[in-house]
């Protein structure tokens, strides 16, 4: 696969693309997560007579149309290049990408919103960053205070390391 930087108007839906309901609900989280860093995870494409085809990545796609609508410009998205090849090919990529994810657990997203609080960020800060209310914000980061114990024991994960310089 090649990655290729390709113009939004350039972009349509796949036909082989499984997701075919509840694409364009609730997109509001991702709209700000793009609109705050920009398209992080490529959309998986192919080329077609029209350009080229949304394989994988539907729901980035149109919440970069809603961006588009909102600000009257997007940059060229990334996008993973597919060879031109069979339906089943392209059909396998999307299922693929949309059945292995996993949501972010309650504790996960507190230890993350704790992080960026220690790090100066405001609630509505980080609310407006990931498209999530204030409420869901500091429900998140009350955890703390609700069940302390929990959050010492440990949990195999490692954490991050820093370099000193």
């Amino acid at each position: 696969m090649k990655l290729q930087h390709i113009e939004l108007s350039e972009l349509k839906v796949s036909p082989v693309n499984v997701r075919k309901r509840g694409a364009g609900e609730d997109l509001g989280e991702l709209i700000a997560s793009i609109r705050s860093l920009g398209v992080i995870q490529p959309l998986l494409v192919r080329p077609n007579c029209e350009g080229y085809e949304v394989v994988a990545g539907q729901r980035r796609l149109l919440a970069c149309q809603a961006l588009q609508e909102e600000t009257g410009g997007v940059a060229p998205l990334p996008c993973a290049l597919l060879e031109n090849g069979d339906d089943a090919t392209a059909l396998e990529a999307s299922l693929a990408e949309n059945v292995a994810r996993l949501p972010m657990d309650e504790i996960d997203q507190y230890e993350a919103f704790a992080v960026l609080t220690v790090q100066g960020r405001s609630i509505a800060d980080i609310a407006g960053q990931f498209g999530v209310t204030e409420l869901l914000v500091k429900r998140r980061l009350a955890i703390a205070a609700l069940i302390p114990q929990i959050l010492s024991v440990p949990t195999g994960k490692s954490s991050p390391r820093r370099c000193s310089n």
